[in-house]
């Protein structure tokens, strides 16, 4: 390709960059290399290998990059871009093009009421077009993801958004803790947006409620993700017939032990039928009704324990359980979500970094203390080390 050819490529790259907005102030490049140059590169370098050669792709990267934050006064930031400048030098008929980057939202979220699924739960038969299936909605139920998610794809002139929570609740349980999540914009416009105005849209229907948004990097989608926290619960529970003070008391015991959950039958499409252990860390009876037959307990639990097969046994697949110590039926009639152990989470938020070297350092010791409160079951592949967490975010940022 001869001067004149890049330096209109250039310039029309600086344009397009000049024209993406006043929110965008990072940009990377990526530069499609035609074929026979890289050939020709590589026979070159067969020749002369004096370790002090640059390689085409670099140069052009290098100089192009020069050239765009000098006409456009934007910083050139390959892992923190708002946007990305394609270069295309295969001869296509569209050689310079611009793709927003995705943008990354921190937040918690309360789901203030029953009957609210956490991810967009489209109708299978009409795909949304709305149908008899779905009562001509398009979809089974209102969601968490939408409450955060639009609000935010209108405020950052998103092209489409996904959510990344640390777990789920049930569609039929409130969440009063605050679940950490992190939001993924796709192709965002507007790299500035006002969180606290989104905040404040987000949380007026009251129906789900949002806290501590901050932009994040992408690396923290994998800390929110792949991190499991003990939670505290608050179930109403029904006896299938009058408990005593005696009986209660033997439910109380439950505290300290680890029980061992198959499967429950009504996740067994989606997960894989193993037998977990999971410790109990606290049990509580909170008050007992007049005629005995319900009771509300708080119950702190090891991550990804099943709370109402705690309560229900299951048919025998969770062992002990509240019905299997009684010899009779219980149920959980409603169960609350009243707290999440996630404070690590807030030292990576306060940093923004992972200090090297930091064996017994503050990131260390809130995270081997959320590990010690969740302790998992190396068979089920869900045991955390510090050092393995640790490098994939670094890697990631």
């Amino acid at each position: 390709m001869d001067k004149e050819k890049l330096d209109k490529l250039l310039a029309e790259g600086a344009k397009l960059l000049a024209k993406s907005g006043k929110t965008v102030k990072r940009f990377a490049i990526s530069t499609l290399i035609p074929e026979k140059w890289l050939i020709d590169e590589e026979n070159e370098w067969d020749v002369r290998l004096d370790g002090k050669s640059e390689s085409v792709k670099n140069q052009l990267n290098r100089e192009i990059s020069e050239f765009l934050e000098k006409k456009t006064k934007k910083e050139y930031s390959p892992s923190d871009a708002d946007v990305r400048v394609v270069f295309d030098l295969s001869g296509t008929k569209n050689p310079v093009k611009i793709e927003f980057e995705p943008l990354f939202v921190f937040g918690r979220y309360k789901k203030l009421i029953p009957e609210i699924s956490q991810s967009r739960w489209i109708c299978s038969k009409c795909e949304g077009d709305g149908c008899f299936k779905c009562d001509w909605k398009g979809k089974f139920y209102e969601s968490v993801e939408e409450f955060i998610g639009d609000p935010l794809k209108e405020a950052c002139k998103a092209k489409d958004y996904a959510l990344h929570a640390s777990g789920r609740e049930d569609t039929d349980v409130v969440n009063l803790a605050g679940r950490p999540f992190v939001l993924e914009l796709k192709a965002v416009k507007n790299h500035s947006p006002d969180l606290k105005k989104i905040a404040e849209k987000i949380n007026k229907p009251k129906k789900v409620s949002v806290s501590d948004l901050k932009i994040v990097k992408r690396g923290f989608v994998e800390a929110v993700t792949e991190s499991h926290f003990d939670k505290e619960y608050t179930a109403e529970v029904e006896f299938e017939k009058e408990v005593t003070e005696e009986e209660l008391a033997k439910i109380a015991g439950l505290k300290g032990v680890v029980i061992e959950q198959q499967t429950p039958k009504r996740v067994m499409h989606r997960r894989a039928d193993l037998v977990r252990k999971r410790k109990i860390v606290e049990l509580k009876i909170l008050n007992r009704s007049d005629d005995g037959k319900t009771t509300k307990v708080a119950i702190t639990a090891e991550a990804g324990t099943y709370i109402k097969e705690l309560i229900n046994g299951d048919g025998g697949r969770t062992k002990p359980s509240f019905a299997g110590i009684l010899g009779f039926g219980a149920k959980c009639k409603k169960l609350i979500v009243s707290r999440i152990y996630d404070e690590f989470l807030d030292v990576i938020l306060r940093t923004e970094s992972i200090p090297k070297g930091d064996s017994e350092g503050e990131y260390s010791r809130a995270f081997r203390d959320s590990l010690a409160r969740s302790r998992q079951d190396a068979k089920n592949g869900r045991t955390h080390d510090i050092e393995e967490v640790k490098k994939k975010l670094i890697k990631k940022k």
